[in-house]
């Protein structure tokens, strides 16, 4: 995979709040009969967390069937989607046209699987404990220069260091 000329961008509300806006309300413009949640999640959702200039979208399905509905009718003309990344109960979608420099993931869940649980279970971790978030964005920027910038090494990475905050948050929590 390529490497790629990356920076962090500091927390920016305002302009992470509008794009989300214009996703949320593209994406009922073009879901209108389907039940959705669309939530913005990921960094640019956490108050002063950093992030690479990526909006994160999670859409969410009343039942399984409709994330591949949701899915079909979103790659239609305005996103394509990352086969890569997605997983046997998520479809991850990226905006085929940016806002600007800033990108637009969506990824498609059911309400409620242990997918969902775990997005918003890593966002209300953040957002409860600002030390947390500056922790977040440390270890983000000192782990991406570690595997000198390949963005599928720091994926993988970074996908490890959430997953283990959130077992052991959900561990805490029993």
């Amino acid at each position: 995979m390529k490497k790629r000329d990356v920076e962090y961008l500091d927390y920016l509300p305002t302009e992470w709040d509008r794009i989300f806006k214009k996703e949320y309300n593209n994406i009922h413009f073009l879901l209108p009969d389907m039940k959705i949640n669309v939530e913005h999640i990921g960094a640019t959702s956490i108050n002063g967390c950093r992030s690479f200039r990526n909006v994160d979208v999670l859409v969410s399905t009343q039942n399984f069937a409709d994330i591949y509905t949701a899915k079909m009718l979103l790659c239609i003309d305005e996103y394509k989607e990352l086969p890569e990344l997605n997983k046997e109960d998520m479809v991850v979608l990226i905006r085929k046209k940016k806002y600007g420099r800033v990108g637009v993931t969506v990824r498609i869940v059911e309400y409620g699987s242990e997918t969902y649980l775990r997005f918003i279970a890593f966002k209300n971790i953040l957002h409860d404990d600002y030390e947390r978030v500056l922790k977040y964005n440390h270890y983000r920027e000192l782990f991406f220069r570690q595997v000198d910038k390949d963005i599928k090494k720091y994926n993988e990475g970074k996908y490890l260091y959430i997953n283990n905050l959130i077992d052991e948050n959900w561990k805490l929590e029993k």
